[in-house]
């Protein structure tokens, strides 16, 4: 069997040996290592010099969407894994998917648990939350769009992107969650690895995970267009229906409170009676944000998000 591994990477990848030197190369696989770079030739070149075994492939300059989709497209492995150049792959997966894969050749997406981790400014590395479980890790609606996707815990085979298709350059903020949703509506066939793959780094440079206050998030908007985009098929299921409008509803409601957080009064205000306007039932809707909530809260750590809180304010 072969695996790919594609790494996205940027000028400012200061964790990206880090990342690298987490790849297993030794075991019953074979193994692909492509790393997509967009940013200068410069820092590629001094990559390649360092690291010959790796295929690099340069980005078109518009994000990281776009260079996930060239480094699928780069591929020839049968499984590939998508990370960031802040990720951590843990010791031992590559050689039980290869395991697993051989056992079950019928499953098309492997999966497993994740953990947020962060480092103190002594070294020490704390970890934040843990993912772990096919209660927590599994495909499912309220899983992907409602807590964290992780994409970089899920080994897709390379017919799941003949199915569904590559990632979608029109979601630059949130291609992870919106290709796991249609893989999830698809049915595409999964299977649990029962162990940690990938460990995300908590960092104040991650445009994702960390814990900024006044920070606006991208990607609500794009949530609420991806849920319009599927809203108007007419070729999906009342139960998924009925799911995408009750999330558009609450990722809308979290829009625009952090628009009110923001002093955005004006454009909070226009979009809470956009919303009344056209479904009376939105609010109700939207109060399903009170489980939502509950599951993107589940297994923190609070005492290393305190710590880590303590080490941003000093």
């Amino acid at each position: 069997m072969r695996i790919s591994i594609i790494t996205l990477t940027i000028d400012s990848s200061d964790y990206v040996d880090e990342a690298i030197g987490s790849i297993e190369h030794q075991g019953p696989y074979e193994l692909e290592h492509i790393v997509v770079h967009d940013g200068a030739d410069g820092f590629t070149r001094r990559l390649a010099q360092k690291y010959p075994h790796i295929k690099f492939v340069g980005g078109n300059g518009t994000g990281a969407t776009a260079a996930a989709a060239l480094g699928v497209q780069a591929s020839t492995g049968d499984f590939i894994l998508l990370v960031h150049s802040d990720d951590r792959i843990r010791p031992g997966v590559l050689g039980r998917l290869a395991s697993e894969a051989a056992a079950r050749p019928d499953v098309r997406i492997w999966t497993g648990g994740a953990q947020m981790f962060c480092t103190l400014p002594d070294g020490e590395e704390l970890v934040v939350r843990r993912m772990v479980g096919e209660d927590m890790t599994r495909l499912s609606l309220e899983n992907v769009c409602d807590d964290m996707p992780l994409l970089s815990a899920r080994f897709c085979h390379r017919s799941v992107f003949s199915q569904i298709g590559n990632f979608d350059p029109m979601f630059s903020e949130s291609s992870d969650r919106e290709f796991l949703l249609r893989a999830t509506i698809a049915g595409v066939r999964e299977g649990s690895l029962n162990v940690v793959v990938s460990e995300m780094r908590v960092h104040d440079e991650s445009r994702t995970m960390h814990f900024r206050k006044g920070f606006m998030p991208p990607y609500l908007g794009e949530h609420v267009h991806i849920a319009d985009q599927w809203l108007a098929r007419k070729d999906i299921s009342a139960e998924v229906r009925r799911f995408l409008r009750n999330w558009r509803a609450r990722e809308m409601a979290r829009l625009i409170v952090y628009q009110g957080r923001a002093r955005q009064w004006a454009e909070a205000a226009r979009a809470f009676f956009r919303e009344e306007l056209a479904d009376p039932l939105w609010i109700l809707r939207a109060l399903t944000i009170v489980e939502a909530r509950r599951l993107r809260h589940r297994l923190y750590n609070a005492k290393a998000v305190d710590r880590l809180r303590l080490t941003e304010t000093k």
